[in-house]
């Protein structure tokens, strides 16, 4: 048997779509990666959105209740002392 120099048409071929197929694996990654970024970047708008309205519901209701104070102190004060009376009582030591 003589070993030639020259590469079969065979090997010529699997050479080819070897390049072929890794060409389209790249693309594919590449593919893959900037879904990846387009999805995080959906989440992340998605997040600060609800990020901005749990902040505006947290103000509301913390206007809610600087409202009540100012309507009802004296009731506000006597709330604020049993709850911390409460509060005490289920912390306390039980030695």
């Amino acid at each position: 048997m003589v070993k030639s120099n020259e590469t079969s048409p065979e090997i010529d071929a699997l050479k080819e779509d070897l390049a072929a197929l890794k060409k389209h694996m790249s693309e594919l990654t590449a593919s893959l990666k900037q879904d990846g970024v387009d999805e995080a970047g959906r989440i992340s708008s998605k997040a600060k959105e609800k990020l901005g309205d749990l902040k505006d519901r947290g103000s509301q209701g913390l206007e809610a209740v600087e409202n009540k104070v100012r309507e009802k102190p004296g009731q506000s004060i006597a709330i604020a002392f049993a709850a911390g009376f409460l509060a005490s009582l289920l912390l306390r030591n039980r030695s």
